[in-house]
């Protein structure tokens, strides 16, 4: 969910970006301009979901190894050695 969160908002804030850029430097009329901001947000938007998932998902694998060998190479002491 993280990941979607972060998305959306990369999504709107490129797809803004992509409308100021076509309506300023390609002067682009207002119906081609929503377009262009619409299909940059919703690529972008895309885009940006896929890394931060995969991202997240490497992360939690990488806690997931750590906490593993953490747990293996923790001493096994038995409470009826007799010393």
């Amino acid at each position: 969910q993280d990941a979607q969160k972060d998305g959306i908002f990369a999504g709107l804030s490129s797809g803004l970006v992509g409308a100021i850029i076509g309506s300023k430097l390609y002067r682009l009329n207002r119906n081609s301009t929503l377009i262009c901001g619409i299909a940059t947000g919703v690529l972008a938007g895309y885009q940006f979901t896929q890394v931060f998932l995969a991202s997240n998902l490497a992360r939690l694998r990488a806690e997931q190894m750590h906490i593993g060998t953490a747990k293996a190479s923790v001493p096994v002491i038995e409470e009826n050695s007799t010393a």
